[in-house]
């Protein structure tokens, strides 16, 4: 009887434990999203003035930093188009330590672990004749490779500027002041100049002096610069004038790793050195300045935003109360209400930043597409430079859902902490 008696009981337990799970199963995620959609639609101009408010601040931020963005792409692009990024550019122009690139130095430069190679040019003045005309230059003593280095482009015919053959390349105003009305006709010509040789230039030489006069062929000449000055093959001045010493040159870094290291050295060699990279850090240094003030100026507009979508779930909070009271009557969980408040939040978050980040970037670039229209109006080429790093959308994305749950938390446990039979009294 006793053993009867005890397997009743257990079998009451298990019913009763079943009948408790279905009873307080609370309800499913379905029903909770249902629920939250339903209530954001009864309330529909409250949810669009909180959804707006949530896309204006967004698509102010994404419209600010697009153009930020672009615009800083648009200038780094432009300086290292004709600046590569491994050439380091130095020149003795510390008086207070003279140092001149002799064939010594060059051979310890090149030395320098990570180095490539190294291209000098040496300046000093001169002379250029044609017949009657004459003109005073800066005469340039480079090799072809250092054209290549730097980036000089010249118009020519046949001929190439070669290291070593007597060619010159003239500049568009020497052409000019020697008499040639198309600068480009004096390709081919033969011209006579002389040079200054100095101790700044060379070695074997106490007092300044004006060397002989040699004569060259044009084989090009560099359109578009109002300067005067002609580039001779720097073997033929060092054979012709026993110029040696030159006081610039450009390094071409092989291993960009010991790019600071190799910078370091050359510095401490006596030179100044200067790097597009250099150029580029003070450009990023510049526009991460300003984005820190659109981040702050952002800031004080996504409060604007938390406030209005705090309010919104406040009040949806206290025109709910009696329906939070039935649902939990009716079996529903404190979790249930809390995922209930959650899910509005971060909807409407969701849905802002959406909106804003649409928003914000196709008025980035209707402004680009107008500036391009305006700009070839007025002769001026514009190129696309609207730019959203991949980072900034994972950011934007990650903001949206942090502004859900941070907004929808406190309404959220408030609601969830509401006892039945205090929501059901509520009037």
């Amino acid at each position: 009887m006793l053993k009867i008696f005890k397997k009743t009981e257990s079998v009451d337990k298990t019913k009763i434990k079943e009948s408790w799970k279905e009873t307080h199963s609370g309800i499913s995620t379905y029903l909770i999203l249902f629920i939250g959609w339903r209530n954001l639609k009864s309330g529909k101009m409250r949810s669009v003035l909180t959804i707006g408010g949530v896309a204006l601040g967004i698509g102010i931020i994404t419209f600010l930093l697009c153009m930020g963005f672009g615009v800083q792409k648009l200038i780094v692009n432009e300086v290292t188009k004709n600046n590569p990024l491994n050439v380091i550019d130095i020149n003795n122009g510390n008086l207070d330590n003279f140092v001149s690139l002799s064939n010594e130095v060059v051979d310890r430069i090149k030395a320098i672990d990570g180095v490539d190679t190294i291209e000098r040019r040496v300046n000093t003045g001169g002379k250029v004749i044609v017949g009657e005309s004459q003109t005073d230059v800066v005469v340039f003593g480079a090799n072809d490779k250092y054209f290549d280095l730097a980036k000089i482009s010249y118009r020519r015919n046949d001929a190439k500027f070669s290291s070593s053959e007597n060619k010159a390349v003239i500049s568009e105003q020497v052409a000019k002041l020697l008499g040639y009305s198309d600068a480009l006709s004096a390709i081919g010509k033969t011209i006579t100049y002389n040079v200054v040789i100095s101790k700044e230039v060379s070695s074997s030489i106490g007092e300044e002096t004006v060397s002989e006069n040699k004569d060259t062929e044009i084989v090009g000449i560099i359109t578009g610069d109002t300067n005067t000055y002609i580039y001779i093959p720097f073997e033929m001045i060092n054979s012709n004038f026993k110029i040696d010493l030159a006081q610039s040159g450009k390094v071409l870094v092989r291993d960009m790793t010991k790019f600071d290291n190799i910078k370091q050295q050359l510095e401490q060699t006596g030179f100044i050195t200067e790097s597009i990279n250099d150029l580029i850090k003070d450009i990023d240094s510049f526009f991460n300045s300003m984005r820190i003030v659109l981040v702050v100026f952002g800031i004080i507009i996504m409060s604007i935003s938390v406030m209005g979508m705090l309010n919104t779930l406040s009040i949806s909070l206290l025109q709910r109360t009696k329906e939070i009271g039935i649902l939990k009557a009716l079996g529903s969980k404190r979790t249930d209400v809390f995922k209930m408040f959650i899910f509005e939040s971060v909807l409407i978050s969701f849905a802002g930043g959406v909106l804003g980040f649409v928003g914000g970037y196709g008025f980035s670039f209707l402004i680009n597409e107008i500036l391009i229209v305006l700009g070839r109006k007025y002769g001026v080429e514009l190129s696309f430079f609207v730019f959203v790093p991949v980072y900034f959308v994972t950011a934007i994305g990650g903001f949206i859902v942090f502004l859900g749950f941070a907004t929808g938390i406190v309404p959220a446990f408030r609601a969830a902490k509401i006892h039945a039979l205090e929501a059901l009294r509520y009037e």
